[in-house]
């Protein structure tokens, strides 16, 4: 047996051993071994040099911890956020994605069962419709300005012509002028008459009129 394989066989039965202790909890609270268990696994990794220790010491404090706040709250969704977390932090430690990505479903899940463990769920759905109101209620901002250069004078009246005439009716920018229709009017000539103008615009002679208008004044 060589040396890498022998670490690794010590390591998982000393994180068996420690999960049997954990399940009998023979003198100590479950979470106490699995705090114990994780010291041992740090000293090891510290003292010893075996890296490898440190993830597994970084698992059973996380459950440790989430236990403890199980026995405290008797919210025994905790447990799984703990132990969740305690993967994510072993993945970054051993630089595993799949391990990381495993903590972060299953912390995610604990999270929601914690919901609904604490009577939370009418507080989450409030949380979430105020959002959602706020992300549509919003007042119009201007992000496609930042994707074309802001030395275009003419694409610039054309973006401050969809802006003013979002505030003055009310709406979001884009009802009055796509993205897509803006990157149209923005490959036009300075030059272009009503009819490229409104070529870009769906055929919409009245909108390109206006903005014609607009851009001769």
């Amino acid at each position: 047996m060589n040396a890498q394989l022998r670490t690794h066989a010590g390591l998982l039965l000393i994180g068996l051993g420690i999960i049997f202790l954990i399940w009998f909890a023979p003198g100590l609270a479950a979470w106490e071994w699995a705090m114990l268990g994780a010291a041992i696994f740090f000293v090891l990794a510290n003292r010893r040099g075996v890296s490898a220790a440190a993830g597994y010491g970084a698992f059973f404090l996380g459950w440790a911890l989430g236990a403890l706040a199980a026995d405290v709250t008797r919210l025994q969704s905790l447990k799984l956020v703990g132990t969740g977390s305690g993967l994510v932090l072993w993945g970054l430690l051993e630089k595993v994605d799949w391990v990381s990505w495993l903590g972060g479903v299953l912390a995610v899940a604990g999270v929601l069962v914690f919901v609904w463990e604490a009577s939370l769920g009418g507080w989450l759905a409030l949380a979430l419709l105020a959002i959602g109101l706020y992300l549509l209620l919003r007042e119009p901002r201007e992000p496609q300005q930042k994707k074309f250069s802001s030395s275009d004078d003419y694409l610039e009246t054309i973006i401050r012509w969809r802006n003013e005439e979002a505030r003055r009716q009310g709406v979001m920018n884009t009802e009055i002028i796509s993205d897509e229709e803006l990157g149209c009017l923005a490959a036009l000539p300075k030059t272009a008459g009503q009819d490229e103008l409104a070529g870009c615009l769906g055929g919409d002679k009245e909108r390109a009129r206006a903005l014609w208008n607009y851009l001769k004044a």
